[in-house]
């Protein structure tokens, strides 16, 4: 794994919630709103795989993605990104029509972890300001999902966030696999929101540490969380903040976020 990226981690974030640790296997998941890859560049999308890549990221939540919209290129962006990391797997979720084509989320996945299931589906809009997805990729021995919340109305966000819980609850709920949700929430510590995630979902990722803006950073937003329920180790979390192999500033206005949890084979 490559160390070149320099991170601010705590030890506090490491807990272990199953026994037999060592029958486990360790995957980097990573959550990172990429804005279209456009916020400072005309297409920093490169620059982006490049950094996951140093990163050694595994699973890839990218919350702001464009799917044939004329205002990027007509480009198929979670595709195009996921064979540039090595015709990786990969699954776009439409939050809603946009100019031309789609706006939304995805998630990626390296070859390593080969996809057994997928899905997507819209969630309520409420007051929002535009309506939002959910995408899931479901692994052999965990399921991995990618959210964006509403950013202008706290009451879309809960009602959001109880549509995500009850969603994957069902459908995963009995514990057999532990159920990651990625993204960026759009809400702080403390906020109402994340106390209603507090409810059925432990935040795994260092809320410590600011993810945007990416240039002077002030809030914490994007987040790792895990289901109750759910048994994994948290061996490592951390924001990384610098790269050999791009300006983490400049390649969106976030940053992005891991979590190297440790699951069992």
């Amino acid at each position: 794994m490559g160390k070149s990226f320099l991170f601010a981690v705590s030890c506090a974030a490491i807990m272990c919630l199953a026994a037999g640790c060592s029958a486990r296997q360790t995957v980097r998941i990573v959550t990172y709103n990429v804005g279209t890859f456009t916020k400072f560049q005309e297409n920093s999308m490169s620059m982006v795989a490049d950094m996951m890549k140093e990163l050694d990221a595994d699973i890839i939540s990218m919350n702001e993605l464009d799917s044939c919209t004329q205002r990027t290129g007509v480009h198929y962006q979670l595709k195009e990104f996921a064979d540039k990391m090595g015709q990786w797997q990969y699954i776009f979720g439409s939050a809603m029509p946009y100019d031309g084509g789609a706006y939304g989320d995805g998630l990626t996945a390296g070859l390593s972890y080969p996809v057994i299931d997928s899905w997507s589906v819209r969630l309520p809009q409420g007051d929002g300001a535009e309506p939002r997805a959910l995408v899931v990729m479901e692994f052999d021995g965990f399921v991995v999902a990618s959210t964006h919340l509403d950013h202008v109305s706290d009451s879309a966000q809960v009602i959001q966030v109880q549509a995500i819980t009850d969603r994957l609850k069902e459908k995963y709920g009995n514990g057999r696999k532990p159920v990651f949700l990625c993204g960026d929430m759009n809400a702080v510590p403390g906020s109402r929101t994340m106390d209603e995630f507090a409810r059925h979902w432990t935040v795994i990722s260092k809320q410590e540490t600011a993810t945007f803006p990416s240039d002077t950073p002030a809030v914490c937003i994007d987040y790792i969380l895990a289901l109750e329920g759910s048994r994994y180790e948290v061996v490592e979390s951390a924001v990384p903040l610098e790269f050999e192999s791009g300006d983490v500033s400049m390649a969106s206005d976030h940053l992005p976020v891991f979590a190297d949890v440790r699951i069992r084979k």
